[in-house]
């Protein structure tokens, strides 16, 4: 398998305007040269993959006005950290303030603020030099943060004018757009404005591609088990730690940096391309890697000493108000990539994410420790104790407060109760593992097989818990991540340069009017696909690399079907998924349960609040869509849990979510469900019409009708996986399920 060039058969040529004379003469008018001058602008963009994401990012973030003030908010957040740092560490007379001389013992007034800080002069004179270095480094990080931000402003601007003279979108109407919409209009715009000039229109897939060239190269190098490295510890074993700071040396490393295998954003250096240069490459990747390893241990201590600072800030408060936050849980840097799709935006992974939140933190509570659960209702109860009394205390006579390190003790035992309290799992709470896994993965559409059937096992649990990571966990990964980050790269990055040099080699294509991506988020279920997904039957090579792990390209083109409904896939994507809706079919008329769970479709629009606990969605089991068993009685299935829940589940995102930053907004295209789902096959059958488009109406009127069908089709698919296990499928009984899926380059 070597690089190669792929050709678009569509729209390949660029359109040349007729040359030839027209019989009339035509007479320019102001609003032509106006049209003329917004063409010009516009056209024949440089830099196509950094005008896309700012495109993108301009409809992300609101628009230029909150653009702008979070340009200016993290400048004046920036000047605050640091200056606020010295003036506790340097500028404050804490021997006066906590009266710990003789000369401060017999001040008998009380003590101003004015008293305490010292004077600038003086800060200065008593600085030390370790503050004096962090003091100028971070005077000229803020300057170049400076400079970007004017920059970014400028460029923003120039994205605002776009999205008013190009796509038609005032500003006091983009809140209410969707991404989708945008994206229509970008292409739209394209055969008015020629943004790319090597075509004359511009797919979905082009703009993702563009928009995503890196992470898809990304979530393929996770998806082989390439990144993120592995640690082996004495004790705990195989540890993966895949921190922000360890995310961005690779992103500098292998995309970004002045040393990157892409001298471009859009083109991979032509030595990578060659076969016979890989041995040279790798130990030239190999010394740049050691180079970025080294320059990270220099600059360690100061960027330890901001992760503190900014961790310090952002959640002493939080912790403080609320101490169980440490024992949440947020879905790891890992996991996030493990469960992207190619082609995937950030808004809509972070929706999907979302989404599976709650039934996540429902599975993982459901593996309890029952010692720690014993121990942590006695230290709540004697904590509880004593805290009643000191407050009971405190309410009698408020001098008691006066007493020395009351305060903190009052606040203290308040903290640690909470920690206890969070340790709890409530006792009317019913765990059902296996259920819950299938809430997660009807949201999250990924596990590997090796999952199924186990997931009351702690080893289930502990992978999943590499995706779905503790909070304070995540603390302190990212507290020892300047320490960290340097050693991987030097020992455990650098083992990798071969493969990663193969991997760029291999699986890098040539678009037309698109540039170099990795050639799985083309989709190419015909050169990639796997049968044990129920690809396409082809001749298989002896050694296939080829193929994703865990059925990531079948799904990535699923949902990238769902949420782009009016792409026009190739006929072979076409077909595979005409064969899924085939397969769904089958089970539909082995099914009576099915046909009875159908005709209840038209009532799935109930109150929203009716799913706002993922636990008590059984009590919806008459309510659901998917067919409690998809095939005979007989054959294995796990889809009688998820009946009940999916339906609810999907229908919850419009209610919020707590994840990292907070709920998310929707952002689908509703008004056009996907044709190839197999929940809209599934209705279009029931009612024995032919017209998917037509019959997709009732479906319309639910909330997140496109989220539930990529849902049923992501649980059907992974049903269908399985069975191709079991050897249920005569044409699939050829395929050797022993070897080893973890495949290398």
């Amino acid at each position: 398998m070597d690089y190669r060039t792929v050709v678009s058969e569509e729209n390949d040529v660029l359109e040349v305007p007729d040359q030839t004379l027209s019989p009339f003469i035509g007479f320019e008018t102001q609003d032509d040269q106006n049209n003329d001058e917004k063409q010009l602008r516009w056209s024949h963009q440089k830099d196509l993959d950094d005008f896309f994401s700012r495109v993108y990012q301009y409809h992300q973030r609101h628009g230029f006005f909150c653009i702008v003030l979070s340009e200016i908010f993290a400048l004046v957040q920036f000047l605050f950290i640091i200056s606020f740092t010295i003036l506790i560490i340097q500028c404050i007379d804490y021997p006066l303030l906590f009266r710990s001389t003789p000369l401060a013992r017999n001040i008998t007034d009380k003590i101003q603020i004015s008293q305490v800080i010292q004077s600038p002069k003086q800060c200065l004179r008593n600085m030390h030099l370790i503050t004096s270095l962090c003091l100028i480094l971070s005077i000229i990080y803020w300057i170049y943060r400076l400079s970007r931000a004017i920059y970014n402003i400028q460029s923003y601007f120039n994205i605002r004018a776009f999205y008013t003279q190009a796509l038609d979108i005032k500003p006091s109407d983009l809140p209410n757009m969707t991404w989708h919409e945008v994206q229509q209009r970008l292409i739209i715009a394209q055969r008015t404005y020629h943004l790319c000039i090597h075509k004359s229109d511009l797919t979905e897939l082009d703009i993702h591609n563009r928009l995503l060239r890196f992470k898809n190269y990304e979530v393929a190098l996770v998806n082989k088990g390439i990144l993120p490295p592995r640690i082996n510890l004495p004790i705990l074993g195989d540890i993966i730690s895949f921190t922000t700071g360890l995310k961005f040396n690779l992103r500098l490393i292998l995309f970004w940096g002045p040393y990157a295998p892409f001298d471009q954003r859009w083109h991979l250096q032509q030595e990578y391309k060659v076969h016979s240069q890989r041995e040279v490459l790798a130990k030239q990747l190999s010394r740049f890697i050691l180079l970025y390893g080294l320059a990270n241990l220099l600059l360690s201590p100061f960027i330890f000493i901001w992760q503190v600072l900014n961790l310090f800030y952002g959640y002493t408060e939080l912790v403080r108000r609320e101490p169980g936050v440490l024992g949440s849980r947020r879905w790891s840097n890992y996991g996030r990539l493990y469960l992207r799709h190619f082609n995937e935006l950030d808004h809509s992974l972070n929706q999907r994410l979302n989404r599976g939140y709650k039934p996540a933190v429902t599975y993982m509570s459901s593996f309890v420790n029952y010692s720690i659960i014993e121990t942590a209702k006695f230290v709540s109860f004697t904590t509880g104790a004593i805290l009643a009394v000191l407050i009971l205390l405190t309410i009698y006579d408020e001098d008691v407060l006066n007493v020395e390190h009351m305060l903190t003790l009052i606040t203290g035992l308040g903290v640690l109760l909470g920690i206890c309290r969070s340790l709890i799992p409530d006792e009317n709470t019913v765990f059902d593992p296996e259920q819950m896994l299938q809430l997660v993965l009807a949201h999250v559409h990924y596990q590997p097989d090796s999952w199924k059937d186990h997931a009351h096992t702690d080893y289930v649990q502990a992978e999943f818990g590499q995706m779905f990571q503790l909070k304070y966990v995540y603390f302190l990964e990212e507290l020892l991540s300047p320490f960290i980050t340097p050693i991987i790269l030097c020992i455990q990055l650098r083992r990798k340069s071969l493969q990663i040099i193969d991997f760029l080699r291999n699986y890098t294509i040539d678009v037309q009017g698109v540039g170099d991506v990795c050639s799985f988020a083309q989709l190419d279920i015909g050169k990639h696909g796997d049968l044990k997904w129920f690809a396409p039957v082809r001749a298989k090579p002896e050694n296939d690399t080829g193929i994703m792990n865990d059925g990531k390209l079948e799904l990535s083109l699923m949902h990238f079907h769902h949420t782009n409904p009016k792409w026009q896939m190739p006929k072979q994507c076409e077909i595979y998924l005409e064969k899924i809706q085939e397969r769904a079919m089958e089970s539909m008329q082995t099914s009576s349960i099915l046909q009875q769970s159908l005709n209840q479709m038209q009532s799935l629009n109930v109150q929203r609040s009716f799913y706002s606990d993922p636990t008590s969605a059984s009590s919806i089991s008459n309510r659901s869509v998917i067919p409690k068993p998809l095939s005979n009685s007989n054959t294995y299935t796990h889809f009688a849990p998820l009946t009940h829940t999916t339906t609810s589940l999907s229908m919850q995102q419009q209610s919020p979510s707590i994840i990292q930053s907070g709920a998310s907004k929707a952002d689908l295209p509703y008004k056009n469900l996907a044709p190839f789902g197999v929940l809209s096959k599934i209705h279009t059958q029931m009612f024995g019409l032919s017209d998917s488009n037509y019959l997709s109406a009732p479906l319309q009127g639910l909330p997140g009708a496109a989220q539930l069908d990529m849902n049923v089709s992501c649980l059907f698919m992974h049903e269908l996986r399985h069975k191709y296990k079991h050897g249920e499928y005569e044409e699939l009984e050829h395929i050797n399920e022993d070897q080893d899926d973890e495949t290398k380059c």
